[in-house]
């Protein structure tokens, strides 16, 4: 137990490197700090490897360890009482396995960028980003409670944002990074309401406590239906669903590393993880889980589509991540949480394989555009080697890491819903196409720009040994997995109400000709020297090539309706400016100040005046009368003192 009891240092020690590297020293392109964030993500993933150790040595899982974080007044049922928010680590079968999926991947990329980022003017930083979103990402997945889930959940966002617009002084990163972040803080909006709806409900964040107010039958239908459907919009902004997929083939103009790290294993996957973790909701909730399914195929089958089109090596992978993680939802939603889960590891292998891949490749080229490629074979064997296996590996060859998942994700989505079979069958078609086009592009063929082949070289060996590893994986995780249940053993969800439609026998195997036939086809149109017949093909079909190419106008839409809040805005400036505070605000101050320069001209014409002009009279009489009375005679005083007095009597006497 002793793995399991130190689970919550995995996220912590990456924390401590990442603020150690950035502060630890001045910038410098061949700083020792990136060391220590090797060692660090290399410390999680021993951790990480003993915790599934135990998990298969039987350990008790799920295990649980909170300690308490804050406490604050409250009140339920008009009582008032202290509640106190707890923050601990819950680690269970899909967090095991996502564990060593986020530090394995993490620790590969970190000795990979070791030269692909040689010499960079921010090497060090770029390491103390890199440690930073791990230590996000390891957060987001050993998490007991929501609250702490989605902050780290927000990190990871933050994470990304500063990896992808890494080279922030060209505008296509600075760009990509805004696309991405605020495109994800969408969805993010979705989730958040949905934790506080919660937390209205339950009283808690802690997913223990959730997930028995759940089984208890306490949670209404539409109210899970409610918070599922939050959830699920912040899943479909991190993984990349439709349409908010929008951020992710953009995403490419960060460094290749970053692409493998986080938008093919790790951070696009936090969506899906995030579904699987609150899957006791959405089993409550049937219209979420429909919801799930179909918006996770209709995702899976519109990625693939663009890739067939697409000539940057790197967004074609990233339209088939986006794809990849439509089967991962799709069988979610059609309660195959175990096929899910299993497709995310073994995705997590050969993706980040294809990506790296990329990266060896646009290394030696210094570009990402295919069709200046071809040929590049002879002159990077091992990373043509390797990249054939990740290309199998997701085609779904036999026997490869990537069949066993896929195969069991077509056979779990034709017993809930033959349509939905149907779409990733088709889907799974395109995938063989598009990655065998990539690779005939790439490096089989004459070359088609001479001075790049001609430069072209196998990267160094901190690049090379990541792909060996990388390979290995592709080829033998599905297979070590499946053996004797193992997956499956661990991970395991809940069964559905009914199967409407068992699968029969041949199910896989019509698949797997299907994704042959589709090989044949890409050798055909792609494996020549000059692709005639490819061309044909395109300007005969020139308007779907130019839909898909545009990516279904998505990208316009969602531009067209920033405009419209951009238009939105300066209406709403101008009725501010020229409405508001034109009329209303200056206009009655204007009013008021002629109000005010009026009532100051009749005080001064009419008030003041009267007031001085009587004064003045005042003044003029009482002179006048001091002139005629006060002559200082003693008779004149005692004849006007008779008179006052003779005229009080006489008044008297008539009263």
């Amino acid at each position: 137990m002793t793995m399991l009891e130190h689970a919550y240092l995995i996220a912590l020690i990456p924390l401590a490197a990442s603020f150690l590297i950035l502060f630890g020293g001045k910038e410098d392109p061949h700083s020792p700090l990136p060391f220590v964030g090797i060692a660090a993500i290399g410390w999680c993933l021993v951790e990480s490897l003993g915790i599934l150790y135990a998990a298969i040595s039987g350990a008790a899982l799920p295990y649980a360890q909170d300690w308490s974080w804050f406490s604050f007044g409250m009140t339920a049922a008009n009582r008032p009482f202290v509640y106190d928010m707890p923050i601990g680590v819950l680690i269970d079968g899909p967090a095991v396995f996502m564990l060593v999926v986020v530090t394995l991947v993490s620790f590969l990329v970190q000795i990979y960028s070791l030269s692909y980022m040689h010499g960079d003017a921010r090497f060090k930083r770029y390491y103390a980003y890199l440690s930073f979103f791990t230590a996000s990402m390891l957060g987001l997945v050993v998490s007991s409670n929501l609250l702490v889930t989605f902050c780290c959940w927000e990190l990871v966002g933050f994470s990304s944002y500063i990896l992808i617009g890494f080279w922030f002084e060209r505008s296509e990163p600075a760009y990509a990074a805004k696309k991405a972040f605020l495109t994800t803080k969408l969805g993010d909006l979705g989730l958040y309401l949905a934790l506080l709806f919660i937390f209205v409900l339950v009283g808690s964040f802690q997913i223990p406590q959730i997930a028995q107010f759940v089984s208890r039958g306490y949670m209404s239908t539409a109210a899970a239906t409610l918070i599922a459907l939050g959830i699920l919009c912040g899943a479909a902004g991190k993984s990349a669903q439709a349409p908010l997929f929008i951020w992710l083939p953009d995403a490419m103009e960060g460094p290749t590393p970053v692409s493998a790290l986080i938008h093919a294993a790790t951070m696009v996957a936090a969506g899906v993880y995030l579904v699987a973790r609150c899957y006791f909701i959405f089993t409550a909730a049937p219209i979420a889980m429909e919801t799930v399914a179909w918006l996770g195929a209709l995702t899976a089958f519109l990625a693939a589509t663009m890739a067939i089109v697409c000539t940057d090596i790197k967004r074609v992978l990233a339209f088939s991540t986006v794809s990849q993680l439509g089967f991962m939802m799709c069988a979610l939603g059609a309660w195959g949480l175990t096929a899910g889960l299993f497709h995310l590891t073994t995705h997590a292998a050969f993706k980040a394989l294809l990506f790296l891949c990329a990266g060896s490749v646009i290394h030696a080229v210094h570009t990402n555009d295919m069709r200046q490629m071809g040929g590049l074979s002879k002159k990077m064997p091992l990373t043509f080697l390797t990249t054939f296996i990740g290309t199998c590996a997701i085609s779904g060859i036999p026997l490869l890491s990537g069949w066993y998942s896929k195969d069991m994700i077509l056979e779990r989505v034709y017993e809930h819903d033959p349509r939905l079979f149907i779409i990733l069958a088709i889907t799974a078609t395109l995938t063989a196409f598009y990655m065998f086009r990539l690779l005939f592009l790439t490096f089989l063929g004459t070359e088609r720009d001479k001075d790049k082949h001609a430069h072209a070289h196998e990267s160094p060996w901190p690049m090379t040994v990541p792909l060996v590893v990388l390979a290995l994986l592709s080829i033998f995780a599905g297979a070590l997995l499946d053996h004797h249940h193992l997956f499956e053993s661990l991970v395991t969800g809940p069964v559905s109400p009914e199967i409407p439609h068992p699968a029969p026998p041949w199910l896989g195997w019509s698949v797997t000709a299907a994704v042959a036939a589709s090989i044949v086809a890409a050798a055909k149109l792609y494996g020549g020297p000059h692709f005639e017949t490819a061309q044909r093909l395109k300007a005969a079909w020139a308007p779907l090539f130019h839909l898909l190419d545009r990516r279904y106008y998505l990208d316009d839409i969602f531009l067209g309706l920033v405009d419209l809040g951009d238009r939105a805005a300066r209406l709403a400036f101008w009725i501010d400016s020229e409405v508001i505070d034109a009329i209303f605000v200056d206009g009655w101050g204007a009013v008021a100040r002629l109000a005010a320069k009026l009532s100051h001209l009749f005080d001064d014409l009419c008030i003041d005046r009267t007031v001085d002009g009587t004064g003045g009279l005042s003044v003029t009489v009482g002179g006048a009368l001091r002139s005629l009375v006060a002559r200082g005679l003693a008779q004149e005083y005692l004849m006007y003192a008779a008179v006052g007095m003779s005229v009080l009597a006489a008044l008297t006497w008539f009263r």
